[in-house]
């Protein structure tokens, strides 16, 4: 029969193990936690990016309409145009 000293001892012994098996876990999940935080900015970046790209190609698409626009509003009317609307 083992006396409570035994017994404590093995209680601060299973203690002292979860602890420091505890304290593994915890470096682990910081580690594990600053490797995705390092990937989630190196996202941000990249969807700036691409957020940036598609805003210019936006604003490509606009300026080319809008050229496209002005050049047709400045081109000679059609004859047949001009003859119907001659006094």
């Amino acid at each position: 029969m083992t006396t409570q000293s035994e017994r404590l001892a093995a209680l601060e012994q299973r203690l002292g193990d979860h602890e420091s098996r505890c304290e593994e876990r915890l470096t682990e999940i910081k580690a594990t936690s600053a490797s995705t935080l390092a990937a989630v900015e190196g996202l941000k970046g990249r969807v700036w990016a691409i957020v940036i790209a598609l805003l210019a190609w936006a604003l490509a698409q606009l300026w080319a309409a809008s050229e496209a626009r002005v050049s047709r509003l400045e081109a000679e009317a059609p004859a047949g145009v001009l003859a119907a609307y001659a006094p």
